[in-house]
C-alpha cells in the first residue's frame, strides 16, 4: 500500500510542485520519468536475489530505503535534490512489486487470480489515499508534509514486515537455459512488449489524471481523484473473481478493448462526464493488474518466476514511466486532456500482441 502512496506522490501535486520550484511541465516530468525509471529499475537485481535473500530481507530493505529517501525529500528546498532524493525513492520502493508477487505466487495455486486481486486492492488503497495525503499536506501544512507522513509510516511497518514473513531458505540460482524450455522465451518476448504497452497506459493515467482533475475542477481536485482512484477496487475485485473462471489473456484483451475509446473521450468531456468517464478508467486501469500478475504464473515456471516479475516491472514503472516527459512536453504545448487520447493508439496494438500469446501458449497445451 505505501509503495503506492509513494507512485503518486508528484502527480497529485504536479502544478504544485511546478509553481513551488518554477518549472515547466515538462522538466517535472523529466524528473518524475527519472524516478519513474528507477522505480522499476531496482526492480531487475532484486528479482535475482529473491533466491539467495528471500521475501523477508528484501522487503524490510526496501521499507528502511523508503523511509530514509522520503525523510530527505520532505526536507528539500532545491529542485536538484527534491529530483536525487525521488530517485532513490523510485529505487527502494522498486523492491516491492517483483518480492511481494512472487511470495504470492509460491503460496498460492488454484485461486491465483483471486490472490492478486487482493494484493491489488490494498494498492488500488494506496493510489487513492496519495491524492488524499496530498490534499491533507498542501491545504493545512505543505506539499512537503505528505513525504514525512510516508516515510514514519514506512519506519512502523518495516519490523511489522520482519516478524510477519518468516525467513526462507536458500534457493537454487538461475540459469540462462532456465528460459529456454519448450516455447517459453518466444512467449516472454511477446509478454514483454504487452508489459511495456500496459506500463505506458498506466503511467499516463495515474500521472496526467490529477492535473487534468486539477485544470478541469481546482483546488478540491485532488479530493475527486482519490474518490475516483479507490473505484480501482472494483477493477481489482472483478478481474479476480473472472481471472480464475475464464481465459485470462482473452480477459485482458478485453480490458485494453474498452480502455481505448475511454482514453479518448477524456479529451471531449467535462464535469460530471469527465468524473463518470475517469471512474470507469479506474475500474478498467486496475482490473489489469490481477490479470497481468496471473499471466506469469500461466507461461513460467517457478524457478524464473521472480526474474520475469522483476523485468515486467522494470518494463511497466521503469521504461514506461519515461513517457511522463512526452506526456509533460504534450501538456506544454497543448494540454493535459490531449495526452490520452494520443496514447489510446496503443491499446489495439495491446490486443494483438495478447492474440499472439494466446496462440503460442495453446501450442504447448496441444
Amino acid at each position: 500500500m505505501s509503495v503506492h502512496v509513494v507512485m503518486m506522490l508528484i502527480p497529485s501535486m504536479f502544478i504544485n510542485l511546478v509553481n513551488f520550484y518554477d518549472l515547466s511541465a515538462s522538466s517535472l516530468g523529466l524528473i518524475f520519468s527519472i524516478s519513474s525509471f528507477c522505480f522499476g529499475l531496482g526492480s531487475l537485481p532484486m528479482s535475482l536475489l529473491y533466491n539467495k535473500y528471500g521475501p523477508r530481507t528484501l522487503l524490510v530493505f526496501s521499507q528502511i530505503g523508503i523511509f530514509v529517501s522520503a525523510l530527505l525529500a520532505s526536507n528539500c528546498q532545491s529542485v536538484e535534490s527534491f529530483a536525487i532524493f525521488n530517485i532513490f525513492l523510485g529505487l527502494f520502493a522498486s523492491i516491492h512489486h517483483p518480492v511481494s508477487l512472487t511470495l504470492i505466487s509460491e503460496v498460492f495455486d488454484k485461486n491465483i487470480s483471486k490472490a492478486n486481486a487482493f494484493h491489488g486492492i490494498f494498492g488500488s488503497l494506496g493510489v487513492s489515499t496519495g491524492p488524499l495525503l496530498c490534499y491533507y499536506a498542501t491545504t493545512n501544512f505543505d506539499w512537503q508534509f505528505s513525504f514525512f507522513i510516508i516515510a514514519i509510516f514506512n519506519l512502523l511497518i518495516a519490523p511489522i514486515t520482519y516478524f510477519v514473513i518468516p525467513k526462507s531458505k536458500v534457493r537454487a540460482s538461475i540459469n540462462t537455459l532456465d528460459f529456454k524450455i519448450g516455447n517459453q522465451l518466444k512467449m516472454l518476448k511477446i509478454f514483454f512488449l504487452i508489459s511495456l504497452i500496459v506500463g505506458i497506459v498506466f503511467t499516463i493515467f495515474n500521472t496526467f489524471i490529477p492535473s487534468v482533475f486539477k485544470v478541469a475542477i481546482g483546488e478540491q481536485s485532488n479530493l475527486f481523484v482519490s474518490g475516483i482512484l479507490i473505484c480501482g477496487i472494483f477493477g481489482q475485485i472483478l478481474s479476480g473473481f473472472f481471472g480464475d473462471k475464464f481465459n485470462r489473456m482473452k480477459l485482458l484483451s478485453f480490458v485494453l478493448m474498452i480502455l481505448c475509446p475511454l482514453f479518448i473521450a477524456t479529451y471531449f468531456l467535462s464535469n460530471f462526464s469527465l468524473v463518470a468517464v475517469s471512474v470507469l478508467l479506474a475500474i478498467f486501469m486496475y482490473a489489469i493488474q490481477p490479470l497481468i500478475n496471473s499471466i506469469i504464473k500461466d507461461i513460467t515456471t517457478a524457478k524464473i518466476r521472480s526474474v520475469v516479475f522483476g523485468i515486467n516491472f522494470f518494463l511497466m514503472f521503469g521504461v514506461s514511466g519515461l513517457v511522463a516527459a512526452l506526456g509533460g512536453l504534450i501538456a506544454d504545448l497543448y494540454s493535459f486532456q490531449l495526452i490520452f487520447p494520443i496514447f489510446s493508439i496503443l491499446f489495439p496494438l495491446g490486443i494483438f500482441l495478447l492474440y499472439l500469446l494466446y496462440k503460442n501458449k495453446k501450442v504447448i497445451e496441444a
